[in-house]
C-alpha cells in the first residue's frame, strides 16, 4: 500500500495517508493550509493588490534593511 492514496468520488476526493508516514502535527499544518488555500481562492482581488503588496515591502524594507546588512 502506498503511504498516500486519493480516491476520486463524484463529489469529492477521499485522501488516506499512513500514520506512519506523517506525525499528527504535520496534518494538522497541512490541513490549516489548505483551509486557508481554499478561502483565498474565494477572495476576488483584483491586480491593484499586488502593486500595494510590492509598497509594503519596499516600505518595510527601507525600515528594517539596517538589521540585515551594515551599511558604511
Amino acid at each position: 500500500m502506498n503511504a498516500i492514496n486519493i480516491q476520486n468520488q463524484p463529489d469529492r476526493y477521499v485522501i488516506s495517508i499512513d500514520k506512519k508516514a506523517v506525525s499528527q502535527e504535520f496534518m494538522l499544518e497541512l490541513l490549516e493550509r489548505l483551509q486557508i488555500e481554499q478561502l483565498a481562492q474565494k477572495v476576488n482581488f483584483d491586480d491593484s493588490i499586488l502593486a500595494l503588496g510590492e509598497e509594503i515591502n519596499t516600505n518595510w524594507w527601507q525600515q528594517n534593511k539596517h538589521r540585515f546588512i551594515k551599511e558604511d
